[in-house]
């Protein structure tokens, strides 16, 4: 059931779609614009910040960040006006987002990740490009991948039935576009354990498949990657060794690529190497590309227990609800998996904001009786 007590705000939605739609990477080809629209997002959340009842801030995230920046900033710091920045920029978010999150509920949630995927959708019809990965409002494609999932997740807990299914068509349709192998991947996960919670889900294979069919259908009216491509076709292709293939050569990819950081994880593994000192350095170097790694060899050990600590406890806590509100583990899981994956979750709102969003879901659901009333405790 909804809250009565959630009221349409202006001033939240549009900070909201700002955040969701990560809007100042929309003008990220002219930095002076794209700095412009950062200051404005978080000018934004500081008014809705002052304005709105005070309540408490998620101490986890807050000290997580101070823990990451105070050490690996003491060890090493190549560009002090960035970390600073960058510093601010994430406080002021795990400050300052508390009341927003807490006035949000899932269906708003859910509408403004179903608009953000359907700006992928219209850049692979309508701005094709050679590349033939497609992000839409997001500058990376994995990143809106994940836009996705997170929305597909979420359908699960929406009782409209329209709004579900279009939503997931949307969802499901965007997602493949990214060719975010991370995104498909998850995408069939998160599909087997709805059907869990859940046997009706099953039909979500069939959106799924019917999607895909689509895409494929379609590949002489769109431009895309072929390289990709050519792994979902091979989805449908008989011969299961050219498929299993795919999956091994992109798992050997990634674990070699954590693999080149290891020696200097291990170098300083209690105070870490510095800020940014896993991000990768020009076009030799690729990042980490995995968060649990990433925060481990450059501030140790102490933030990196604490984020595994977080997200280990939204797992296991989603779990006690798990046929009530599966949305909630679906997504817990799917931030686990997708962390594993990138090396920018201090600056990515989306993530950050999803996550917040759940911890402060779960930490509010303490009896059976809240979980039948879990949208109006969102704002109690």
């Amino acid at each position: 059931m909804e809250s009565a007590d959630i009221k349409f705000n202006p001033l939240k939605i549009l900070i909201l779609a700002m955040l969701i739609w990560s809007v100042p990477s929309i003008f990220a080809f002219e930095q002076s614009l794209g700095s412009l629209m950062s200051y404005l997002t978080y000018a934004l959340l500081l008014l809705y910040f002052f304005i709105a009842p005070k309540r408490k801030i998620i101490i986890p995230f807050f000290v997580l960040g101070l823990l990451y920046f105070i050490i690996s900033g003491l060890i090493n710091v190549d560009d002090s006006e960035f970390f600073i920045q960058e510093f601010v920029k994430y406080s002021l978010l795990t400050l300052c987002a508390t009341e927003l999150i807490l006035n949000t509920n899932k269906k708003e949630l859910y509408i403004l990740l179903i608009i953000g995927a359907s700006s992928i959708i219209v850049q692979a019809v309508f701005f094709q490009s050679d590349f033939g990965r497609y992000s839409g409002f997001y500058f990376d494609p994995n990143n809106a991948g994940f836009v996705c999932l997170f929305g597909y997740c979420l359908s699960f807990s929406i009782p409209n039935k329209t709004l579900k299914s279009a939503g997931q068509f949307i969802l499901t349709l965007a997602g493949i576009l990214t060719f975010s192998r991370t995104f498909l991947l998850l995408w069939v996960v998160v599909s087997i354990i709805s059907i869990a919670a859940n046997k009706k889900n099953f039909t979500n294979f069939g959106i799924g498949i019917g999607v895909i069919v689509l895409v494929l259908s379609l590949t002489s009216y769109l431009q895309l990657n072929t390289v990709r491509l050519k792994a979902i076709e091979n989805l449908f292709n008989p011969d299961q060794t050219s498929s299993a293939l795919v999956i091994q050569q992109r798992e050997g990819t990634r674990t070699e690529t954590w693999s080149r950081y290891y020696d200097t994880i291990l170098n300083s593994p209690i105070i870490g190497n510095g800020f940014h000192e896993l991000r990768g350095s020009g076009l030799s170097k690729q990042g980490v590309h995995n968060t649990y790694l990433m925060v481990l060899g450059e501030s140790g050990i102490f933030p990196f227990l604490l984020i595994i600590g977080i997200y280990i406890y939204m797992l296991v806590k989603s779990l006690k609800y798990f046929k009530e509100e599966v949305h909630l583990f679906l997504l817990s899981l799917s931030l686990m998996a997708i962390l594993m994956t990138i090396h920018t979750y201090f600056d990515n709102y989306v993530i950050l904001l999803i996550s917040m969003w759940l911890f402060l879901n779960l930490t509010m659901l303490k009896s059976e009786d809240v979980i039948e009333q879990s949208e109006s405790v969102l704002t109690s």
